[in-house]
């Protein structure tokens, strides 16, 4: 489903004052089935997660982003795992359970990799999802991404859980921008 035409969809470097909606959507057990936020989430667990993100973006350790739908801040995108010496980061994103299949997600996504291609000056952006979780698959291949191969988790939290890697490349994401495909 495409992104509803009156949801305006913005991107912003985390700020204090979204401690709290990190917290309310991070809390949410269906949020915490299908990625690393831990279950149940830590009572101070949005403000910690929200400066911890202030002080590695401020460091350009990683870029936390706030996804912003119709000026609420409703989920996170996140660019780590920086590697400048190769020109690659990780895409990791999550969004409030209410906002699910409306497109936000892929148009923060699209908005993250623009930072990365154009800002950042990368060449490779990567990304992950449980094998169980088609959306985020969904969001990543609209986006461009190219699966590369499944992988086995073997985190306390995934013990086992087949999963898949994705990647996209500057030259493809150009090339989507030019076809007007994103």
């Amino acid at each position: 489903m495409k992104c509803e035409k009156h949801i305006e969809v913005t991107i912003r470097p985390l700020r204090l004052s979204d401690a709290a909606a990190v917290q309310r959507y991070a809390s949410d057990e269906r949020v915490a089935r299908t990625t690393t936020i831990p279950q149940p989430y830590p009572e101070n667990g949005g403000e910690n997660f929200v400066r911890k993100g202030i002080s590695a973006h401020r460091n350009r350790e990683a870029f936390y982003f706030a996804i912003v739908a119709d000026g609420d801040m409703i989920g996170v995108v996140e660019l780590g795992a920086v590697d400048y010496e190769k020109r690659s980061v990780r895409c990791d994103f999550g969004i409030a359970s209410s906002h699910w299949g409306k497109g936000i997600t892929t148009r923060a996504v699209a908005l993250a990799l623009h930072y990365a291609f154009c800002e950042l000056d990368m060449e490779i952006v990567h990304s992950a999802c449980l094998k169980c979780n088609p959306a985020s698959a969904r969001v990543l291949e609209k986006n461009g991404f190219q699966e590369t191969e499944g992988f086995i988790y073997n985190s306390s939290k995934f013990k086992n859980e087949p999963a898949r890697r994705f990647q996209l490349t500057r030259q493809a994401w150009i090339t989507a921008q030019t076809e007007g495909i994103s």
